[in-house]
């Protein structure tokens, strides 16, 4: 461990410009009788006076700044501790504090107590001192009488000592409240006695030097600073935009615990913020998955081969986290974003489902918000929490929420078109810089998170007498639906919602989806189809076989519209082969197997023709339309076998 950190820090921080809060204070000790704090409090702070630490905690600097003006000592009042000496000038000083009146007893926080201990310190004349009353927002107690008779109390003795004071300085009460707001607004506005300061957040320049400071007394850095470990460090300082120097000292101590030096800092940061050591996009199980993603993607996601390309592109970035490398921010923004476009039903919140499954094996880490349930602008609240004051203020927002619950997850947000543009501003944040507060201040991650978007922008036009409305056709080429898709996209962000950064902050990652080609409708249809034979196999022990006839029936029947894409297909499947078979199972009863040998449809009402009704018909010398076909005269052994087979041997069939 080297020993030159402080000393190396010191003569740094020393030239560069200190918070703006110092010389508030140092003004406001001199005229204000109350003076309240609020904002960035508790944190460390740069040292100005050369001695010691370069950066010190709340109450040595605010001793710093007092002692700096004269002041001979600081009083500290709190609900627990009740008084106590903090810092005094000297021993002397300190001495004469205790034969007061104030420490002939115990002094506990009580209303009584605090209005006789603010007397006592205004009336003091000895020396200058300062009360500083920490946890000012608890003194609030059931009992409002009497802490409102207290506040009324301080304000007249403050106002008596101010007549007669002749123009000298009094001694000031330094209030630390966690909000401005939460001392009595007759106290507060108005009063030219009182002066409150809100203190900020560290800047880039102190998060930098904090930066160093930390690395030089673990031992990060050598004493002469090379230009790789400035890099990291301005990179530190950069990953922690937005938090205290507190964060930053915890953040040290987790690098030190799990091994890392200042080349993994970023890795720390993770810990810190997620609270998970195991990284996920680092799982040697993943990038084994990626291998077969097409592969897994594509059993999934039918007809969509561009579609799938250009998404592996971004998931192969994401996965090696070089999402925003050419910016600089590749450690802030999410791990990857998807802006998936195109006709209804072709695939895409199924295929974020399946990016879900493909990079973290559970599609429960997919958090899913349908937009259309934010079209309102009080919506917002329901992401981020209600307002201060509102029901279920405490309870947080739903974005919020899920990201701290989960962070290493897929972020869906369907159909955003059509959420209300004071919820797209939310995701301006979230894009460019990985986090987002809620209405209590709480601060969520998305730093190791996967954002997709899904959305019907481009499809139709306002007119509907050109092509019935439609602004791509199924006949378009996939590179000439892409280019009205990405134009209209454009538009749309620009013209309509008048929100182009936002775009911007998505890039190039606009996917486009085709309408789908009968070979794909033909894929749907069968993994669709065989879903519902496996499902009544497994639930009611039925083995169902379809005749080349009745196949091909169902199929044409069922993908005969390229509009509605996968999800219409599915409908037509539940219509014309799910319903007449539920309905022929409660005439007939349930078998152990079943042959379907026709499909007629007639006035909006399908009737699956069986084996049974067909053998029927010939006993009764009624001819059997259409004939049944030899290949389909199958064992009952044959008949038990898996769903699948027998939709295997109708693609072979079709294929020959």
């Amino acid at each position: 461990m080297t020993t030159f950190g402080a000393d190396t820090t010191q003569a740094l921080v020393k030239h560069h410009e200190l918070p703006s809060w110092f010389e508030e204070f140092i003004s406001a000790v001199t005229y204000a009788d109350h003076i309240i704090l609020s904002g960035n409090i508790r944190d460390l702070y740069p040292s100005f006076t050369g001695r010691g630490e370069p950066f010190t905690d709340f109450d040595e600097t605010l001793w710093d700044l007092l002692r700096s003006q004269g002041f001979g000592a600081l009083l500290h009042l709190d609900p627990v501790s009740g008084l106590t000496i903090h810092r005094a000038k000297t021993e002397a000083e300190a001495a004469s504090l205790r034969e007061t009146e104030l420490f002939q007893k115990r002094q506990d926080a009580t209303t009584r107590d605090i209005r006789e201990i603010h007397a006592a310190v205004a009336d003091f004349k000895a020396f200058p001192i300062a009360l500083l009353l920490d946890y000012a927002s608890h003194l609030r107690t059931h009992d409002e009488v009497a802490y409102d008779d207290c506040m009324v109390a301080i304000d007249r003795k403050s106002r008596e000592c101010r007549q007669a004071s002749a123009g000298e300085r009094l001694n000031p009460t330094i209030w630390i409240a966690d909000h401005l707001a939460d001392l009595p607004d007759w106290f507060v506005l108005q009063n030219a006695s009182v002066r409150e300061i809100q203190l900020e957040r560290p800047n880039l320049e102190d998060r930098y030097y904090y930066g160093r400071y930390l690395a030089e007394i673990e031992g990060w850095i050598d004493a002469d600073l090379t230009p790789e470990q400035d890099r990291l460090l301005q990179q530190f300082s950069f990953e922690c935009d937005g938090g205290p120097l507190r964060a930053m000292q915890c953040i040290g101590k987790v690098a030190k615990e799990e091994g890392f030096n200042l080349s993994h800092i970023s890795d720390a940061v993770r810990v810190f913020r997620t609270g998970a050591r195991r990284n996920p996009w680092a799982s040697p199980v993943l990038r084994e998955r990626m291998k077969r993603a097409h592969e897994i993607l594509e059993n999934r996601i039918k007809g969509q081969p561009h579609a799938l390309e250009r998404t592996l592109d971004i998931l192969a970035r994401s996965v090696l986290g070089l999402s925003g490398a050419q910016s600089g921010s590749m450690h802030t923004r999410p791990r990857g974003a998807l802006f998936l476009v195109g006709p209804t039903g072709v695939g895409k919140t199924e295929l974020a489902k399946a990016i879900t499954e493909l990079l973290f094996g559970d599609e429960t880490a997919c958090h899913r918000f349908d937009m259309s349930e934010f079209m309102e602008e009080s919506s917002v609240a329901r992401l981020i929490g209600a307002p201060p004051g509102h029901h279920d203020h405490e309870k947080g927002g739903q974005l919020i929420n899920a990201a701290n619950r989960r962070p290493f997850s897929v972020f869906l947000f369907d159909e955003v078109e059509k959420a209300h543009p004071r919820v797209l501003d939310l995701f301006l944040q979230i894009l460019d810089e990985g986090r987002l507060a809620d209405a209590r201040g709480a601060t969520a991650y998305f730093s190791e998170a996967l954002i997709i978007f899904t959305s019907n922008i481009g499809i139709v036009q306002g007119s509907r007498a050109t092509n019935m409305g439609m602004n791509v056709l199924p006949s378009d080429s996939y590179s000439k639906l892409s280019a009205k898709i990405s134009r209209a996209v454009e538009e749309h962000f620009r013209n309509d919602l008048k929100r182009p950064e936002l775009l911007n902050r998505i890039g190039q990652n606009v996917v486009a989806f085709d309408f789908l080609k009968p070979a794909g409708m033909a894929a749907i249809f069968d993994a669709i189809l065989d879903r519902v034979l496996k499902t009544v196999a497994q639930e009611h022990g039925v083995g169902i076989t379809l005749s080349d006839l009745a196949y091909s029936k169902l199929k044409q029947v069922c993908t005969q519209d390229y509009f509605y894409g996968g999800r219409g297909i599915a409908n037509r499947i539940e219509a014309h082969f799910i319903n007449p078979l539920a309905r022929q199972f409660f005439l007939t009863g349930i078998e152990t197997s079943v042959q379907i040998v026709d499909v007629h449809i007639a006035e909006d009402k399908t009737t699956l023709q069986t084996e049974r009704d067909a053998s029927s018909a010939v006993a009764n010398n009624t001819r059997l339309f259409p004939p049944q076909s030899s290949r389909f005269r199958l064992s009952r052994s044959r008949l038990r076998r898996p769903a699948e087979l027998h939709i295997d041997q109708h693609r072979k069939n079709d294929a020959e």
